[in-house]
């Protein structure tokens, strides 16, 4: 199924990153709904917004639960290697 989404390519970006943001130390099912849908569409964020949550991540005093840091983790890891192709 295709969706439309009205609204500029930073516009998603930027709804991304706080959707990131709101999930980040977080002890829910929404850390690895979000971390597998950012990595899912990394198409869809740009170069700036992927470094922002680069640092979010590194800099983040609490990933939650152990089983939410490893998402992040490989959130981070998935990441840095688009933001080193794309350099």
């Amino acid at each position: 199924m295709q969706i439309k989404l009205n609204g500029k390519i930073e516009d998603i970006s930027a709804m991304l990153v706080g959707a990131e943001r709101y999930a980040l130390g977080r002890r829910t099912y929404i850390v690895q709904w979000i971390c597998e849908f950012i990595k899912n569409n990394l198409h869809l964020i740009t170069n700036k917004d992927k470094q922002v949550m680069i640092r979010d991540i590194e800099n983040s005093i609490s990933y939650g639960d152990e089983c939410d840091k490893e998402c992040w983790m490989q959130l981070l890891k998935k990441l840095k290697m688009e933001v080193k192709e794309n350099v």
